[in-house]
């Protein structure tokens, strides 16, 4: 089936773009500024913002929790929030039991109604050459190192780890255990941990996502999902949300300014199916799709890191 949605008002590229959309398959085929000359069923989207599908971090899926307990987990913490794809982190104590544990997560996420992304969390003691090649094999996106003094950050041997999956740059995130100064020359944890990824070129966001927000656009590039999720785009699944275009606050230079604790789609599509329409919730079970990095960082055109975890030129 093929439709047009029209009018939309689609935040695109950090500002609101005004075109028209063509659907086919539910696929995205063709952006325009206007679609008029095709004879399509056509939606006018003009009382809405669109924004792509969100795309969000979980912590929690690694204690198994039972099937009631996960649906409705899924659906008040992301569904509801207008998020259809997960970046699920799953804890990993040591190099050997990583296939074990990614075969596990899978899974479990079987029953998953949205699509995901399976990352690992591990001590920082077991940050090796080889866990990173390990890493680069089994395609994971991404890797959080829970760091319990800054000192110990000295021991790893980060010139060996950034050779070993050059060609595969996923980054790597610091969970603190403190968020106290440290006591390496009064520096901050962060000011430390970027110095340290900035001498060796690796790449990392700063601080550990929010579970309660959806992910920023720069640290998707990073992980290496924007653009197969988390924009509309040609050839892209049809992953979006609307937004009642009243219920907008904007900045001065006009961006649109979303509280994501205030702010609740009116609709959500995933991959064309309604995932939530007003207060309907659509729970498909095994509806959603593991999805693979192929190239982390690839929109990113440098690996130096600001305190703030964005690359910058």
């Amino acid at each position: 089936m093929s439709y047009i949605l029209e009018k939309a008002n689609l935040v695109k590229d950090k500002k609101v773009k005004h075109c028209s959309i063509l659907i086919k398959n539910d696929r995205v085929d063709y952006i325009s500024e206007n679609l008029n000359r095709l004879k399509f069923m056509r939606m006018e989207l003009s009382n809405f913002l669109l924004t792509p599908g969100h795309i969000m971090i979980n912590y929690s899926f690694s204690t198994k929790l039972p099937f009631q307990q996960f649906k409705e987990e899924i659906i008040h913490k992301y569904i509801k929030k207008g998020c259809t794809t997960l970046l699920v982190i799953s804890d990993v104590k040591n190099e050997n039991e990583l296939k074990k544990v990614i075969k596990e997560t899978k899974h479990y996420l079987l029953n998953s109604p949205i699509d995901y992304y399976i990352g690992i969390r591990i001590p920082l003691s077991i940050l090796t050459p080889s866990l990173m090649v390990a890493c680069r094999k089994h395609k994971i996106p991404v890797v959080i190192t829970v760091v319990d003094h800054n000192e110990n950050l000295f021991n790893i041997p980060w010139g060996w780890i950034s050779e070993s999956y050059f060609s595969y740059r996923l980054p790597i995130i610091p969970e603190w255990k403190s968020r106290e100064k440290s006591l390496f020359h009064g520096k901050k944890n962060s000011e430390i941990w970027n110095e340290i990824m900035n001498k060796n070129q690796i790449p990392t966001i700063s601080d550990c996502p929010n579970e309660d927000l959806p992910l920023s656009i720069d640290n998707l590039k990073k992980i290496g999902i924007y653009p197969e999720k988390g924009d509309i785009r040609i050839g892209g699944d049809l992953d979006y949300n609307l937004y009642d275009i009243d219920d907008i606050c904007y900045s001065v230079d006009e961006m649109p300014i979303l509280d994501y604790h205030k702010h609740i789609p009116k609709i959500t599509m995933h991959k064309g199916k309604f995932l939530k329409v007003n207060s309907q919730i659509y729970f498909r079970s095994g509806f959603g799709n593991e999805c693979k990095v192929k190239k982390p960082g690839y929109f990113v055109s440098s690996t130096r890191n600001t305190n703030d975890g964005r690359f910058i030129t």
